[in-house]
Order: structure tokens, then C-alpha cells, then sequence
């Protein structure tokens, strides 16, 4: 909700547990990660956090800065040329610049997809949604929700919260398959923006569910970017090739 903090008079974002949420532990825990994660991280490319607490029913809420502007997957859309998507590229140093901060406090997104990178009207750029973020100096908890392959139907850029969690058409192989993650996990999904961003299409675009995205991100690296677009410097594609890299061990070891 956009909200009035009174004692400031300013318009802040308020983020709220939606009330058939409250009885399950996993999603309050979920909420209170997100929370804990985006306070802990003050970076002028994530959104900071005002306060957090619950209302007077005991839902729980946080408050935080109302950021303006368009997700970056819009923003990518109305991208026509190659000319356009390359002048995006300075969205996506911001973009890891943020995570390696988070990265250098050892949090890690898990999460991070083109809708959860906004752009504002003066061209910020701010990393928001940690709900799926980790902080690696915390043992991890074990997934308490269905498996994604008992849950209901996904759209490909939808999150996933279970015994896989993220976003397939940006998530590596080793999340794709549900196993421990590090910071190459983020690293591959800023270079699978950066893939949609150069190529106007997001990874895998030819697979249209989330099982035949899952399938397709395990068996091997999407469409090479250079058949998609021909005309984006070599450089570039070089960038994304690595980052993207099937083996953790090939990618760049951080976001840094």
C-alpha cells in the first residue's frame, strides 16, 4: 500500500502479510526474512526499510521508501533497438553493485529477476523484493511449503516457494534442482537479465510452463545471445556467457 507516515509527512510503501497468511509459521517467517534482510542492507540500489512491526491484530507489516517508477521488465519491453537495450546496461552495473554489496554482508536475493528491479522516473535503480533472500552466515531452514511439483500452475516469471525456490526463466541449475546456494546464484541471474535486456527476451523464452523451463535450465545453457542478437558487442555477450555458465565453479565467483 502507499501509506502517510505522519510524524514525517511523507508517503511511504507499506508492505503487509496478507491476513490468510498470518496462521502459516513459513510465510510469517518468510516476511520476517525479507524484512530482517532489507534493513540489514543499506545501499542506495535496495530499498531501505522505515520500521517494522504488526498492526493491532497482529498482522505483520513494514514500512519502507515508496520508490517510483517502472519495473525493469517494462522498461526492457519498450526497448525496440539494439541502440536502446545496450543504453540499459548501466541499470544492470547498478543492479550488481547492489549485490555485491549484499553479497560482501552475506546475504544473497535468490531471487532476482527484471520485476523485481525498478526504475524510477530519474533513472534510479533499486533492487526490492528479499523475501526468498539468505543470509549464508545462518544455517538454512528446511522448505516447509508443497514442492513446486505439487503446487498450482506458475507463469514463468512467478516465484516459487518450496522445495525450489525463485524464478525459473533466472534462476542457475543448482536451484533449478533445489540444492544449497551461494553468490553464483545471483551472479547467473544478473547475467540472465542481461540476457533479456540485450535480447529483448528472456532466457528459455521458448519453453512456456514452469516444469519445461525447469527441464530446459538443467539440461543446458538457453539460446546462445549472439544468434538472438548479432549486433551486441562481443564483450557483452562474453559477460553473459560466463555469468550464465552451467558449472558454479565457471562463473564469476561474486556480483563484484
Amino acid at each position: 500500500y502507499e501509506a502517510e507516515q505522519v510524524s514525517l509527512r511523507r508517503r511511504v510503501a507499506v508492505k503487509v502479510l496478507q491476513a490468510h497468511l498470518t496462521a502459516q509459521a513459513k510465510s510469517i517467517e518468510r516476511f520476517r526474512r525479507e524484512a530482517a534482510a532489507a534493513s540489514r542492507l543499506q545501499h542506495p540500489a535496495i530499498v531501505p526499510v522505515y520500521e517494522v512491526g504488526r498492526w493491532p491484530g497482529g498482522q505483520p507489516f513494514y514500512a519502507m521508501k515508496l520508490v517510483r517508477g517502472r519495473a525493469f521488465d517494462q522498461v526492457i519491453a519498450g526497448a525496440s533497438t539494439t541502440a536502446a537495450r545496450i543504453a540499459l546496461v548501466p541499470h544492470l552495473i547498478a543492479v550488481a553493485d547492489a549485490l555485491a554489496y549484499a553479497h560482501s554482508e552475506r546475504v544473497i536475493h535468490r531471487d532476482l529477476k527484471p520485476a523485481n528491479v525498478m526504475i524510477g522516473p530519474y533513472g534510479e535503480t533499486v533492487v526490492i523484493d528479499w523475501g526468498l533472500a539468505r543470509n549464508l552466515a545462518e544455517p538454512e531452514t528446511p522448505a516447509a511449503l508443497a514442492t513446486a511439483t505439487t503446487a498450482p500452475p506458475l507463469g514463468p516469471g512467478t516465484t516459487m516457494d518450496g522445495a525450489v525456490i525463485g524464478t525459473p526463466a533466472y534462476m542457475p541449475p543448482e536451484q533449478a534442482r533445489g540444492r544449497t546456494l551461494d553468490e553464483r546464484a545471483d551472479v547467473y541471474a544478473i547475467g540472465a537479465i542481461l540476457y533479456h535486456a540485450l535480447a529483448g527476451a528472456r532466457p528459455y523464452a521458448e519453453a512456456h510452463t514452469v516444469a519445461a523451463i525447469l527441464e530446459r535450465v538443467q539440461a543446458g545453457p538457453p539460446r546462445p545471445l549472439a544468434e538472438l542478437a548479432p549486433d551486441v558487442p562481443a564483450e557483452l555477450v562474453a559477460i553473459v556467457t560466463k555469468a550464465m555458465a552451467p558449472r558454479v565453479d565457471d562463473r564469476y565467483p561474486s556480483a563484484e
